[in-house]
């Protein structure tokens, strides 16, 4: 990662390029070779170096600026809105989440009571049903208790 020149850099690196512009070849020579060993031990390739100069100097344009800054200002409002909208759409999702998990207790809350009250009603049915029967006998015998008896025949008698 390279780091970011300082001015003193920068005075020193538009120094050079001054004397890579003179006139005298010797001049030249050596500034060009000092300017490649700065941009070795920065790390600064020739498009950084290009991007640092115009950006520092100010050759863009004015109007290029304006343009790339409303480009930008306009970005960031419509990532803005994007963020709003996702963030509005994730508290619906937890509102979404919570009902659904209440939800969920609530049945399962209903299904351990059905569970729980399945056994009783096993146990109420037999208590029934016995109870029916027993019943169902004690009115029988009540009946015919009330009816008019015959001589009781001996029935012995078919066995021999």
């Amino acid at each position: 990662m390279t780091r970011a020149p300082d001015p003193k850099e920068i005075k020193i690196l538009s120094d050079i390029l001054a004397l890579v512009l003179d006139e005298q070849p010797g001049h030249a020579a050596t500034a060009l070779e000092r300017v490649r060993q700065m941009a070795r031990r920065d790390g600064v390739t020739g498009g950084a170096l290009k991007n640092l100069f115009t950006t520092r100097i100010g050759t863009i344009s004015g109007n290029n600026e304006t343009e790339r800054e409303k480009r930008l200002r306009e970005q960031i409002s419509r990532l803005e809105r994007r963020l709003g909208q996702s963030e509005s759409d994730t508290r619906t999702a937890q509102a979404r989440l919570g009902r659904c998990q209440t939800d969920l207790g609530l049945i399962q809350l209903e299904l351990a009571t059905l569970r729980m009250q399945r056994p009783w009603r096993y146990i109420a049915i037999i208590f029934a049903a016995a109870a029916g029967l027993l019943v169902g006998i004690a009115g029988t015998q009540f009946y015919h208790s009330l009816s008019v008896t015959r001589a009781p025949i001996d029935r012995a008698s078919y066995l021999r």
